[in-house]
């Protein structure tokens, strides 16, 4: 049975059969456009699970494509690029991307990254209410937190970063993503903050914090948090 239909728009026939052979593998069902007018096209009418979206398309800018599927659909998008620089990735994720994927890249890693959006997706209405995973429970109502049923005594600003980065699991969040979900500012002189208390919210809930398995630091865009 298919997982469902994930959309590639990529002007590439080498990328186009490399990604078919890698979708089909994992379980999901291919679609191919080579330009983003036909990529807009197939999100509306083929309703894929997911986009894997290249940057340099023949008759438009990745990103353009991106911000004008933000304006009717909350479909999955991972973009799928040579472009490594942080400052592009960064541009990428703040304009409504879930995921970044540089090439060359491997099989088993964009299947995960993949899968990992996909179910942040599906379990995203659950996490209005409760979050559950590997011993950590957050009650987003009562705003407790417990881990390995002890309770935890987490700092308001502690606590809204644990509930942002979760509600947003298998997706990273930029700094001034995070700045403005929790400090209600864009200003990026508070992203020293933004390190500061992560290292105490990874000292709460990490079983090793020099070794974080939950929070992960993206380097130069910043931070994704992981289900176990």
């Amino acid at each position: 049975m298919s997982k469902g239909t994930v959309l590639v728009i990529d002007d590439e026939p080498q990328i186009q059969k490399m990604l078919g052979i890698i979708l089909t593998h994992a379980g999901y069902e291919a679609v191919h456009t080579q330009n983003g007018q036909e990529g807009l096209g197939a999100v509306v009418y083929k309703k894929p699970q997911a986009v894997l979206l290249d940057m340099g398309l023949p008759d438009m800018e990745g990103l353009e494509v991106l911000r004008r599927i933000r304006e009717f659909s909350d479909v999955a998008v991972i973009i799928v690029s040579v472009r490594g620089q942080e400052e592009i990735k960064v541009k990428a994720l703040e304009s409504g991307a879930d995921d970044y994927v540089t090439k060359p890249f491997s099989a088993s890693e964009l299947t995960a990254r993949l899968a990992a959006v996909l179910r942040r997706k599906t379990t995203s209405g659950i996490v209005d209410q409760v979050f559950d995973n590997a011993g950590l429970r957050v009650e987003f109502n009562t705003r407790r937190v417990w881990l390995c049923g002890q309770a935890l005594k987490l700092t308001s600003i502690e606590y809204g970063l644990l509930s942002a980065l979760i509600k947003n699991a298998g997706r990273i969040l930029t700094v001034r993503q995070i700045l403005r979900e929790v400090w209600a500012t864009e200003n990026e002189e508070k992203a020293n903050s933004v390190r500061v208390y992560l290292n105490h919210l990874r000292q709460k809930i990490e079983d090793s914090p020099s070794t974080p398995r939950r929070i992960i630091n993206e380097p130069g865009i910043g931070y994704r948090f992981n289900l176990l």
